[in-house]
Parts: C-alpha cells; sequence; structure tokens
C-alpha cells in the first residue's frame, strides 16, 4: 500500500480531497484487516446487511469530516444525516458491497464525496483489496493512483460491458429494475450486476467498462462516482436525460459515445 496521500493526490487537488482520501484510505486499512475474519450482522428494515465492518469504517471516517467541516451536512449510509444550514454535504457509504463483502467476493468499496447546492464536485473512491484510490475534483480531472484516467472510446452498444445495479425496495422497485435490465440485455449480452455502485461507476472513468446504470438509488451510492465519469470524459443522467443531482432517481453513465443511444433503450 502507498503510505503517503501526495503520491496519490496531486498538489493541484483541494485540501477537501486530500482530507476524504485520508479517511477512506484508512477506512480501506480497517475492511482489509478484517476481511477474512468472522463479522457479526443483522438486517436492517429494508433487509439490506449491515456489519460490524460497515460500522467500524463508518466510525473512522464520520469524525474527520465532522471535524475538518463542522458546518456540512453529512449523509452516511449507517449513521444517517447531520443536518446543517449549507450549500455543502458529503455524502458516505463506508462499505459499498457488503454482500459481496460477506460472501468473500472481492469487489466492494469505501466511497465519500461532496456536493455543492446537490451537485456533486469531489469523488473519493477506494478500492481496498488492489489498493486502487480513484479521485475526482471539478475541473481537474479523474485519477487513479496518481495517474490520469480516462472513459473507453467504443461507440458500438452491442458490445459495450454494462453495469447494472438497482435499490432496494419493494416489488415495483425490483419489477422497475427488471425492465429496465431486461431492456439493457437484449441490447448486449455483456450487461452485468457486479454489486458494488461507486466502485462499477469508478470501473466506466477508467474504461473497464463502457456504461453502469442504477435505478432507485441512494446519493451515497453513486455521487462519488458520478464526478468520476464526469471529469474522466464521461457522460452522467438521469433516465430523463436531465443533470444528475443529490435528488435524481436513477442514473446513468456512459462514455459519453453511447448516452444518447442506451437512454432510448431503457425508455424501450
Amino acid at each position: 500500500m502507498i503510505g503517503r496521500i501526495s503520491d496519490r493526490v496531486p498538489p493541484r487537488f483541494s485540501g477537501y480531497t486530500k482530507i476524504a482520501a485520508n479517511a477512506a484510505l484508512r477506512a480501506g486499512r480497517i475492511i482489509m484487516q478484517r476481511y477474512k475474519r468472522e463479522h457479526t450482522m443483522r438486517y436492517k428494515k429494508d433487509d439490506t446487511i449491515v456489519t460490524d465492518v460497515d460500522l467500524a469504517a463508518e466510525n473512522v471516517i464520520l469524525p474527520i469530516l465532522k471535524k475538518e467541516f463542522p458546518s456540512h451536512t453529512i449523509y452516511s449510509e449507517e449513521a444517517g444525516v447531520d443536518l446543517h444550514q449549507s450549500p455543502y454535504t458529503w455524502t458516505v457509504d463506508p462499505l459499498d458491497g457488503t454482500t459481496n463483502f460477506m460472501m468473500r467476493n472481492p469487489f466492494f468499496n469505501t466511497a465519500i464525496s461532496l456536493s455543492k447546492d446537490n451537485v456533486p464536485i469531489i469523488g473519493v473512491v477506494y478500492y481496498p483489496v488492489f489498493d486502487e484510490l480513484f479521485i475526482a475534483e471539478k475541473g481537474k480531472g479523474a485519477m487513479l493512483n496518481g495517474s490520469r484516467i480516462r472513459v473507453s472510446t467504443n461507440k458500438d452498444a452491442r458490445r459495450a460491458i454494462i453495469g447494472f445495479c438497482h435499490g432496494v425496495g419493494n416489488a415495483a422497485v425490483i419489477e422497475r429494475a427488471l425492465r429496465f435490465y431486461s431492456r439493457l440485455k437484449r441490447a448486449t449480452p455483456k450487461t452485468r450486476q457486479f454489486g458494488s455502485a461507486a466502485l462499477e461507476l469508478c470501473y466506466v472513468a477508467c474504461g473497464r467498462i463502457d456504461a453502469f446504470e442504477m435505478s432507485d438509488l441512494n446519493s451515497y451510492d453513486v455521487a462519488a462516482g458520478v464526478i468520476m465519469v464526469q471529469e474522466a470524459g464521461g457522460k452522467t443522467t438521469d433516465f430523463a436525460g436531465k443533470r444528475f443531482t443529490l435528488k435524481s432517481r436513477d442514473v446513468l453513465a456512459t462514455n459519453g459515445h453511447l448516452h444518447r443511444k442506451l437512454l432510448c433503450i431503457l425508455k424501450g
């Protein structure tokens, strides 16, 4: 693991990004220390899993953000909302991909983002298994371990690799997600559900996959990844083609070349 933040966060990035990156790396170390151990877990009201590791990672991140940015709103998956009258909102998913983590599928991450007036301006995603730190800041580009990343150049929807995800909810939420999945799967058989939304968006940003879509989302799932795709040269909207904000219900992120085509497919 690279020890210094300066090795992965270039000087042009703000102190906000450096602080978030430090918090994500520290949380990632906690996650990896406990990855192969037994865990305690419980089911929340929506039947999603929360483990002792989710809480331990969150307990690393939140004190850092609250100390450095006491006037900012913070919305974290497990702790909920610490509301302040501020244009700035931090969203935190301390362990995105908890189910993967529990089943020893090594595709999970920590995600932290900062939004201004509900629009993401900074994103940090740490993939601890591969020790990959993704960062992005509005107007300053997207980076992976200190190197610039770009979206793919694929223009053929039939050959596109697409990540698919959906939020939790009632039967109507699942039926809606299945309609979108069915449309995409018919368009390209390389549509996959990986199970870790922020990391999938980073995969779009660095060109490993060509697109990602998620319906009925929570903002902490995707905000960090949305700015990552934008700063890597891609495009993000809701399913109506409007700008993504923290209030958006859905997101489509692509390399840009495929965006109009995939929006049409999602609309049926």
